[in-house]
């Protein structure tokens, strides 16, 4: 009690002398009660401050910070005009910047563009480039660096693996700021073509072509990305082992916010996760389902996109007549357990698909829903189509029948038999062709089991990668288990156009429809979005009426990054690499400020 009149005397407040009287006179039992209601008073008074300063304070990023992720693979061509392998993409996409960027959800925004128009017939695109767009070496960027860019992926010297997405495409420059592409006729996936890297013509203007895949400059690249090569450390043998970027302060779409990323290469996906579990590294894409509960376990937090990556039985009727009979593709589609399937063979990272346009080129989830797979539909669909069971358990249709009929002769009711040929017999038997992965193998087998559930007999054949490419060229094979993969709308037409069906061509069902034919045609040619979502929506129709493959699953990208991560976005990704499309508005560091601290 002493101690704290002492303090109340201490207090410079008016009557102060009459307050010290008054505590003074309480007894024992009031000053307990005194003191406790004030600490009460007091302890109130700071929550209920912490509250507001909570209430009107943010967390906001704050440049600074390193993470570290994992790929798995070696770089060897970090140059947008020749990257194929994803550790190759994933550099480039750091390092380099495109007139435009794709955003996660699939639109595009300017990058190193200004500006840009399209002439009413879709032939002519005219670009205007930023007059502030730097080089990570200072040097502006120009139409020159543009017009180089593109030449060389038209270069057949060079070997460019983009180069049939720019056949019929000719580009020129207008002035020092303005580029103009002319095509031949419309192509409806022309503006992803412009978020290809732009190379930096004064760097690359004296290599040969035909040895631009052997220059130094494919392991320490320059370009206008937001992030710009530190440092590449090597192996023995002068294979890059580690790449260290710091950030590219004047990146045109603003300066990052993580100052350096470390990436680090590895031999296969064990040893990355090894390296997760051992937190060598901070984040790693590409995470097979299979491990993304020793991950998560691991405190990583796992999060996915959507690939453009279709998974189905496609047919192919002209090795095996069973598949032109509709009745059998419907019963098979009636039969399969899509949602087994994810569940078993992705642990759950998958989407159903149902038809063969992606959602994120219709932007509608909608389109892939169906009913539950019903065995007893698809028995009876067989039933009724003359597919009976044999003894064997394998269902057939033809031979000869014995059809027995009660007809009046005479007054009196006979029974006559009489022998019906429905031509010669055919079982329900086909082979399934695929890939020798872990995936395919065993989702080609729990296909298997569930088709046969309704009486049919299936063999799988397993075949490595060039076996397998092989019999797809030459279309060698009765029902393929395979996955396409839609980059771009222009897809759909190698996919499903009846043009399509010998090699080169993707039409790996032999599909021939008519409709489905004009129907992509005028695709091609529809500028305006919202028409050719109209149009597609009739392809589907169209596709219901003659099945011609059993679309799947689509798998989901599974991105593993700490918690302290922030501003990751992913939705659909087009490539793995795409995931760094918005790397720059990342952030690993924050701070807790007043709303009206922040920028509005």
């Amino acid at each position: 009690m002493r101690n704290f009149l002492t303090f109340i005397k201490e207090l410079r407040v008016p009557k102060k002398q009459e307050l010290i009287d008054a505590i003074a006179s309480f007894t024992k039992k009031e000053f307990t009660i005194f003191i406790a209601s004030f600490a009460v008073a007091l302890i109130a008074t700071v929550i209920l401050v912490g509250k507001v300063n909570s209430a009107f304070m943010v967390d906001i990023p704050t440049n600074g910070g390193t993470i570290t992720e994992g790929i798995v693979g070696m770089p060897t061509l970090v140059n947008p005009v020749l990257s194929l392998s994803d550790a190759d993409k994933d550099l480039t996409s750091l390092v380099y910047s495109g007139l435009m960027r794709k955003l996660p959800d699939g639109t595009l925004i300017p990058d190193l563009a200004e500006s840009y128009t399209v002439s009413p017939d879709g032939m002519t695109y005219t670009f205007v480039i930023k007059k502030n767009a730097k080089f990570q070496d200072g040097s502006k960027v120009t139409a020159d660096d543009v017009v180089y860019t593109i030449n060389q992926i038209n270069d057949p010297l060079t070997k460019s693996p983009h180069k049939a997405s720019w056949d019929g495409i000719s580009v020129s420059k207008k002035d020092d700021s303005t580029v103009v592409f002319t095509l031949k006729q419309p192509y409806i996936s022309f503006m992803d073509n412009t978020t290809i890297g732009i190379m930096p013509m004064h760097i690359w203007k004296n290599i040969n072509p035909a040895e631009f895949g052997l220059s130094t400059l494919n392991i320490k690249p320059i370009g206008s990305g937001p992030y710009k090569v530190k440092s590449v450390s090597k192996n023995s043998e002068g294979v890059p082992t580690q790449y260290s970027l710091e950030r590219f302060n004047n990146f045109i779409l603003g300066e990052p916010h993580i100052k350096y990323i470390n990436i680090i290469f590895y031999n296969n996906e064990s040893d990355l996760i090894k390296a997760l579990s051992s937190h060598t590294i901070d984040q790693a894409g590409g995470i097979s389902p299979e491990n993304a509960d020793t991950v998560k376990n691991n405190g990583y937090i796992i999060h996915t996109a959507t690939l453009p990556r279709i998974f189905g039985i496609f047919f192919n009727s002209a090795n095996n007549k069973i598949f032109s009979d509709s009745s059998v593709v419907n019963a098979f589609d009636k039969a399969l357990d899509r949602q087994e399937l994810i569940n078993n063979i992705l642990y759950g990272y998958g989407t159903l698909v149902h038809n063969p346009i992606p959602e994120f080129i219709l932007h509608d989830q909608s389109i892939n829903d169906y009913k539950n797979a019903s065995l007893d539909e698809a028995r009876s669909i067989l039933d009724k189509a003359g597919w009976t069971l044999g003894a064997d358990g394998i269902r057939a249709k033809g031979g000869t029948t014995t059809v027995t009929k009660n007809v009046r002769v005479g007054g009196k009711t006979v029974t006559r038999t009489s022998t019906v040929n429905n031509g010669p017999v055919v079982k329900l038997i086909f082979s399934i062709t695929t890939g020798d992965t872990p995936e395919l193998k065993n989702a080609a087998s729990l296909i298997k089991d569930q088709l046969e559930k309704i009486g049919a007999q299936v063999n799988i054949k397993i075949y490595e990668s060039g076996q397998l490419n092989q019999l797809i060229r030459t279309r060698n094979y009765e029902a393929l288990f395979f996955g396409q993969i839609i980059n771009h709308e222009s897809d759909l037409f190698s996919f499903w156009h009846s043009s399509q069906k010998v090699d080169p061509g993707l039409n790996i069902a032999m599909y021939s429809n008519k409709n489905v034919d004009g129907i992509l045609e005028l695709a091609e040619k529809t500028l305006d979005p919202n028409q050719r979502i109209v149009q597609y929506g009739t392809l589907m129709k169209e596709f219901d009426k003659n099945i011609p493959a059993l679309l799947i699953y689509s798998p989901k990208y599974l991105y593993a990054t700490l918690p302290t991560l922030n501003n990751l976005k992913l939705d659909t990704l087009t490539t793995p690499s795409d995931r760094f499309s918005l790397v720059y508005s990342w952030y690993a560091n924050t701070d807790h400020v007043w709303k009206i601290f922040t920028k509005q």
